[in-house]
């Protein structure tokens, strides 16, 4: 993958990361204003004027931050911030906060009214940005957050007690006791929280980095596939597409047996003198659109369009063993669409030139400007048969060997044997029977 690829692809990942963040940061104010209600509804202005100021603090954070999210004017170094800040906060109100309005409740007690789900809604609200790094941090953050509370409270207490009391006289009724203790630190609790924190943020980041990376691949994908789309024009088989897509945009080249079909708009030059720039525009992209679907169902690639002229190739790049009787049946189907359906109210008349051979193949370009092009003698011959249209009054020729290989088609007769510019030997013609044999 070039330079100019990777650099794509990292922006775009930046831009799902910041819809991540935007997301997280929605979710997050429309739960802290809930919060903020939910307070100011059961206790009251006056008893919860405390913790509504808290939560009002939460909100505003994340509504400051969102403005920075949607700006772009974020951060990576905003987003580590902006968690710890958030850890830093919860921190603030479980030793600040009383539990209960006299003051009688233990601090301690706030590892028993309040469960470590908090955290984990930091670090599923973190996952949301597509940064592993970002999970792990919430995840430390969380864990030290916890201890600090913890030890916080503990320094504070005059009396301590612990599982160590326990193992004095371990009966059923000194367990209950202990539990119930309002001393009690529960030191190991701490440590199993701790614990399933770690494990929770280690599985998430592993989680995100999976998704990190398939993301990656898909936006890569998407990529490649636009460029196949800039190369070959909007009707491309999707075997073409999935074959450029697995070799980063680039078919080598090869020298390969294919059938090579030139198209071209009889008269084309009158009709654009009546037309102004805007409807000659709006014919062609009628007319080339037609004609690229119809390659397309018959295993047919537009390689390049020419002015008014189509080069469809059968073999070259999408394989395609029929490739000779493919052109033709392609062929057949064009005429019969341009003599049946006008385009953008004009009625066209199309000649056609085939021929089959060795033709060199491959992707070339530079500058960031790459196509896929036919050379060889082949490609020469598709184009003399279609000008030769106009010199025997027909308006589909082709060669001996696309005739041949297509098991010489019932449509198709023997006009003439014609001496083609470029060539030494005269080049036998095949037409439809239709067609005048001069």
């Amino acid at each position: 993958m070039n330079r100019s690829a990777a650099t794509d692809i990292d922006l775009a990942l930046a831009e799902t990361e910041r819809a991540g963040l935007r997301l997280v940061l929605t979710i997050r104010s429309v739960i802290v204003f809930l919060g903020l209600v939910s307070i100011l509804t059961t206790q009251g202005w006056e008893r919860g004027l405390y913790g509504a100021s808290i939560v009002s603090m939460f909100l505003i954070i994340g509504i400051i931050y969102f403005i920075f999210v949607i700006n772009r004017r974020d951060r990576i170094w905003m987003r580590y911030a902006f968690v710890t800040l958030d850890l830093a906060l919860l921190a603030w109100v479980a030793v600040s906060v009383p539990l209960s309005l006299n003051g009688d409740v233990p601090q301690i007690f706030v590892f028993r009214v309040y469960s470590v789900g908090i955290f984990f809604f930091i670090l599923a609200t973190s996952a949301l940005s597509l940064s592993p790094a970002l999970v792990l941090w919430s995840g430390a953050g969380a864990i030290l957050a916890s201890w600090g509370v913890w030890g916080w409270i503990v320094l504070k207490m005059d009396r301590v007690v612990t599982w160590r009391d326990f193992s004095v006289d371990p009966t059923a009724e000194n367990y209950v006791r202990l539990v119930l203790d309002p001393d009690h630190i529960n030191l190991s609790g701490r440590t199993g929280d701790s614990i399933l924190i770690a494990a929770t943020a280690i599985v998430t980041a592993a989680a995100v980095q999976r998704a990190r990376t398939l993301l990656r691949r898909q936006i890569a994908t998407e990529r490649q596939r636009a460029e196949v789309t800039e190369v070959f024009g909007r009707f491309v088989p999707e075997e073409v597409v999935d074959s450029l897509s697995h070799s980063g945009g680039v078919l080598p080249s090869e020298e390969r047996e294919a059938t090579v079909m030139f198209v071209d708009i009889e008269g084309f030059t009158g009709i654009s003198e009546r037309l102004d720039p805007h409807e000659i525009v709006t014919l062609l992209d009628a007319f080339f659109e037609d004609v690229s679907a119809i390659a397309a169902r018959h295993k047919g690639v537009s390689i390049s369009l020419i002015g008014d002229a189509a080069l469809i190739a059968f073999n070259a790049p999408l394989n395609n063993l029929d490739h000779a009787a493919s052109a033709l049946a392609c062929a057949q189907e064009l005429l019969e669409r341009v003599r049946t359906k006008p385009f953008s109210g004009h009625q066209l008349t199309i000649r056609i030139g085939v021929a089959s051979g060795l033709v060199a193949a491959g992707t070339v370009g530079g500058g960031g400007r790459r196509s896929y092009t036919l050379y060889g003698d082949t490609v020469n011959l598709a184009q003399r048969l279609e000008a030769l249209n106009k010199t025997m009054g027909t308006h589909l020729l082709t060669d001996a060997p696309t005739y041949n290989a297509a098991s010489k088609p019932e449509g198709l007769r023997p006009l003439n044997t014609i001496q083609v510019k470029g060539r030494s030997e005269p080049v036998q013609v095949f037409g439809p029977r239709s067609e005048p044999a001069i």
